[in-house]
């Protein structure tokens, strides 16, 4: 559903009619508890967002979409500033003043002011961090502000893309209960990255880095084995990517858990990939063998487009099976700029619980979930969160630990 457009011209005049909108928005979806909590506070960030960019001359547009699985707080600004509105903005960072949240906040800021590429997100921002914080002290700042900023922990993504002369930002909470037992904690540990792309040095090294990244989480017994199959698992899957492929792996461990993160871009064959989808959607795709077969073949095809997915098929005995779509809980109700604004998401836990259901009754369902059963990543995680946007991919692979 999609909540009342609000524009916002002075904030604190008109807070009472955002709570009222956020009040009947949370009540239509559904979202109660730590969820409805959790909601509130991410929008109330968006609109501190909101009140530190606009003014008198430049309202902001702010609405909500979405419902109890994936919501979304939607912000869109004209793009044209005045100079001096400009230069006030652009000068934040080193003013002095709210210095715990100015570095991400001016992040945002300076794109809803003056923009310098059509898309920016919050996880590709976080995963460039990453990679500099380590050699570049002032990146090593800009982690700690982010780590602090209560809009960044709380939003599963941000996206913000520039569009006739408009930039809308979208924030993205993901309550799927996987996620939200990870996204809701702080981890305790924070292991290096591995980068990788699609050459076979590469491929090599980061095979190479796999046992030094799962020694520096301190796992006990078989948790450190079960560790290192899932991300030589998740390495070999970037191996028979379609295209050049670049990406960033890590891990996060929580106290009773493990996220394997995983953050990429690729360069699609589209001829090639389309080539594969008119064989898949007339149910006869003979490409696409195991667990994680499926997993790229779904990565590859989301970042074609939502339809083609949603074609992807599976024959087992003669008998089709949607396996995206049977795992898929993408959102489709972002209106604006669904196609570069939204993506695809999909579960695991989904997958597994339709197969489940429908296996007793459907052979090609049985033969499925067979398949899955026999799956190295099925059988180690608890679930895997699959989600695309454009050319970008993001994967979150939980495990929870079971060594004392």
């Amino acid at each position: 559903m999609q909540s009342e457009h609000i524009r916002i011209t002075n904030l604190q005049s008109q807070f009472d009619r955002v709570e009222d909108v956020l009040a009947d928005y949370l009540f239509r979806v559904g979202l109660t508890g730590k969820n409805e909590t959790r909601f509130t506070l991410l929008t109330e960030e968006a609109l501190r967002l909101a009140k530190s960019i606009s003014n008198d001359d430049n309202s902001i547009e702010l609405w909500l979409e979405g419902n109890a699985r994936v919501s979304h707080i939607c912000l869109m600004l004209k793009t044209q500033i005045d100079a001096n509105k400009q230069e006030e903005f652009l000068s934040v960072s080193s003013s002095g003043e709210n210095s715990a949240d100015k570095t991400f906040f001016e992040e945002l800021r300076a794109y809803f002011i003056k923009p310098k590429k059509p898309t920016w997100s919050l996880a590709e921002y976080e995963a460039e961090l990453m990679r500099k914080r380590a050699q570049d002290k002032y990146s090593e700042e800009a982690w700690g502000n982010l780590e602090r900023s209560v809009l960044a922990n709380l939003a599963d993504d941000i996206a913000v893309g520039v569009k006739d002369n408009h930039v809308l930002m979208i924030i993205t909470k993901d309550f799927t209960n996987s996620i939200v037992q990870i996204s809701s904690k702080k981890p305790v540990k924070i292991s290096s990255q591995i980068f990788l792309s699609s050459d076979e040095e590469s491929l090599a090294t980061a095979y190479s880095k796999v046992d030094s990244v799962v020694a520096e989480l301190s796992l006990k017994g078989k948790d450190s084995l079960r560790m290192k199959l899932l991300l030589e698992e998740t390495i070999g899957m970037v191996e028979e990517m379609v295209g050049d492929f670049t990406a960033m792996i890590w891990v996060e461990k929580y106290a009773s858990q493990c996220a394997v993160k995983f953050v990429g871009t690729t360069k699609m064959d589209a001829d090639k990939k389309y080539e594969m989808l008119s064989l898949s959607s007339s149910g006869q795709n003979a490409l696409v063998h195991g667990f994680m077969g499926k997993l790229k073949d779904i990565i590859e095809t989301g970042m074609l487009n939502y339809e083609s997915v949603m074609k992807l098929n599976q024959e087992y005995n003669g008998i089709t099976v949607n396996y995206a779509g049977i795992g898929a809980y993408h959102d489709v109700s972002v209106a604006t700029n669904p196609t570069a604004m939204s993506g695809f998401m999909w579960s695991m836990i989904d997958y597994r619980q339709a197969l489940g259901e429908e296996r007793k009754e459907n052979e090609a369902m049985q033969a499925a979930w067979d398949e899955l059963e026999k799956s190295i990543v099925a059988s180690i995680a608890d679930d895997v969160i699959v989600g695309i946007k454009s050319n970008k991919v993001q994967m979150t692979m939980i495990y929870k630990m079971k060594e004392d």
